[in-house]
């Protein structure tokens, strides 16, 4: 039987490599200076709001994927990858 971290590394392995865009090298970029405009991580997890709400893009299979498990399950895209996210 595998460990549900096994589980992880081999779905995280099947996932295919995307190029950075410009938004994911800013991010690479502030992380690297440790700021968010010249805000630290303590101040910024601390003081910011965070509303629930997030945006991933995935490669279309993993899309295409998730949407046909979802349907499967018989729920939302919303709320089956919520389920995963919490397992």
């Amino acid at each position: 039987m595998t460990t549900l971290q096994e589980e992880l590394q081999t779905k995280i392995a099947s996932i295919p490599e995307v190029e950075p865009d410009i938004i994911d090298l800013q991010m690479i970029a502030d992380k690297d200076n440790d700021t968010d405009n010249g805000i630290s991580w303590d101040t910024y997890k601390t003081e910011r709001t965070f509303n629930g709400n997030i945006s991933l893009r995935v490669p279309k299979d993993l899309h295409r994927s998730l949407v046909g498990m979802a349907k499967e399950q018989g729920v939302s895209l919303n709320q089956y990858c919520l389920y995963k996210l919490a397992k």
